[in-house]
C-alpha cells in the first residue's frame, strides 16, 4: 500500500461504517453518528457531506432532540442511490428485476428466450436499461446471474449454461451486462437464500424446480465443492428405469423427482381430462387439488424418490435441517412434504433423524439469495460497500 493509499482506504472504510449505522438505525443526527460510529466529529462531518452532496444520503428534517441555538438535520440512507439487478435464465423465458440498494424491488420483466443463445446476453442488458429507464433508476452496477450451469474456478468461464453451449468468459458477460456479475445456480442460491436468515447454519436445501439439487449449508457457510458445482443429486442415478434425463444420461433422480418430468408426466396421466389444466406450469400443490388417483401417486413416488436419495446426504453430512424447495413450484405442497418427510426418516439413522427439522424453504428462497450476491457487490462513491456482510454466511458462492 502506497502512502498516499492509506488516507483512501481509512476513508473508505469510515464511510462504510457510516453507511452501516445510517441504514440500520437511520435517520440519525451527526452527533448520534460520532457516538455510534466512534469516529471524530469532523470525520463524521465530511463524511455526512459527501454523502449528502452524491445522493447517498438525504436530509430527514430537523432534529427533534436539538434543543439549542439552529437545530441540526436528521440524515437517512438513500436506498436509491444504487441499482443491482437480478437476473434468471429459465427454461422458456427470461426474468429480470431491479432492487435498490435497501432490498426493495423496483421492477421486473419477463421475456420468452431468444432461439439463438449468442443474443441472450444482450437482449438481458436492453432488458436491465430499458427497466431502469422505466422506473427512473440508474442502471445496475452489480448483477446476480441466476442459470443452469456455473462458474469454473480456474477458466473463470461460465459453462453448461443456456447463454452459449460452449464456455462463455466472465470477463464477457460483465463487458455485455456493464457491471459486475456473481453467477450463481439456482440450488447454490437458494441455499445462500436460507444461509441468510441465519436461521438453519447446518442444513440440506433440497431445490425441486425444473430441475433438483441439494444446496449444502455447513456452519452458516454455502458449500461450493472443487468445481463449484455441489449438489447435483438430480443426476445421480436412483432408478432402473430407462427413462432419458434432459442430461441424455438414463435413470438420473431428475426422471420421477423433477418438475419437467412430474409436469409432462401429469399431462400424460390427465389426458382428455387435463383440459383446461395448465400442467406445463402448474405447482406440486395445484396438481394435487386436481384429486386425480394417478396424479397423486406420481407425486408420492416422486417425494418418496427424493427422500431416499436425501437421506443419504442426512447419513453423509449430519444437518440440524433439511428444507424442500426453494421456488413457488412445491410452495404449499404440505401433503409432498410430509410423504418426503417420512421418506426421510425411515432410511436416515435413527441418531441423524432424531430431532431433525424437515420442512418447506421459503419458495423465494432462490431470489432471496440471488439478491443478497447482489447487494454484496454494490458500491458507491467509487468503490465504497453499500452494505458489509458479516460472519460465514457471507460467502458468496460463484456456482
Amino acid at each position: 500500500m502506497t502512502a498516499s493509499a492509506g488516507p483512501a482506504v481509512a476513508r473508505d472504510i469510515n464511510t462504510a461504517a457510516v453507511l452501516e449505522v445510517l441504514q440500520s438505525d437511520g435517520p440519525l443526527s451527526q452527533a448520534e453518528l460520532v457516538r455510534r460510529t466512534g469516529l471524530a466529529r469532523p470525520t463524521v462531518a465530511a463524511i455526512a457531506r459527501t454523502l449528502l452532496h452524491h445522493g447517498v444520503a438525504e436530509a430527514a428534517g430537523p432534529d427533534p432532540r436539538s434543543t439549542t441555538g439552529r437545530p441540526g438535520i436528521l440524515i437517512a440512507f438513500r436506498p436509491a442511490c444504487a441499482v443491482a439487478a437480478v437476473v434468471r435464465l429459465l427454461p422458456h423465458g427470461i426474468d429480470a428485476r431491479l432492487v435498490d440498494a435497501g432490498g426493495r424491488t423496483h421492477g421486473t420483466v419477463t421475456v420468452a428466450n431468444p432461439e439463438v443463445a449468442a443474443t441472450t446476453l444482450p437482449l438481458v442488458a436492453a432488458l436491465l436499461r430499458d427497466l431502469a429507464d422505466e422506473q427512473h433508476l440508474d442502471r445496475p452496477t452489480s448483477v446476480s446471474l441466476l442459470l443452469a450451469g456455473r462458474l469454473d474456478p480456474v477458466t473463470q468461464c461460465v459453462v453448461g449454461s443456456a447463454l452459449d453451449p460452449g464456455p462463455v468468459p466472465l470477463d464477457d458477460v460483465e463487458a455485455a451486462l456493464s457491471a459486475p456479475v456473481t453467477v450463481l445456480n439456482p440450488t447454490a442460491s437458494a441455499a445462500l437464500g436460507v444461509a441468510r436468515t441465519g436461521l438453519h447454519r447446518d442444513a440440506l436445501v433440497v431445490f425441486v424446480d425444473h430441475g433438483v439439487g441439494v444446496g449444502v449449508v455447513s456452519g452458516g457457510r454455502v458449500l461450493q465443492g472443487a468445481t463449484g458445482a455441489v449438489g447435483e443429486v438430480g443426476h445421480s442415478r436412483v432408478t432402473d428405469s430407462d427413462r432419458r434425463c434432459e442430461c441424455g444420461r438414463i435413470g438420473c433422480l431428475e426422471t420421477v423427482t423433477a418438475g419437467w418430468y412430474i409436469r409432462s408426466r401429469a399431462a400424460e396421466l390427465l389426458g382428455a381430462d387435463a383440459a383446461g389444466v395448465a400442467t406445463a406450469g402448474a405447482t406440486v400443490a395445484q396438481l394435487h387439488d386436481l384429486h386425480h388417483p394417478g396424479v397423486d401417486a406420481l407425486l408420492d413416488e416422486a417425494a418418496e424418490r427424493l427422500g431416499l436419495a436425501t437421506s443419504w446426504l442426512v447419513n453423509t453430512l449430519n444437518p440440524a435441517s433439511v428444507l424442500l424447495g426453494g421456488t413457488p413450484f412445491v410452495a404449499g405442497a404440505h401433503r409432498f412434504r410430509d410423504v418426503f418427510a417420512g421418506a426421510v426418516r425411515a432410511h436416515s439413522l435413527p441418531s441423524h433423524a432424531e430431532g431433525l427439522l424437515i420442512d418447506l424453504a421459503d419458495p423465494t428462497a432462490d431470489l432471496d439469495g440471488a439478491t443478497a450476491a447482489a447487494l454484496d457487490r454494490l458500491t458507491v462513491l467509487g468503490g465504497v460497500p453499500v452494505r458489509r456482510p458479516t460472519g460465514a454466511a457471507a460467502r458468496v458462492p460463484q456456482a
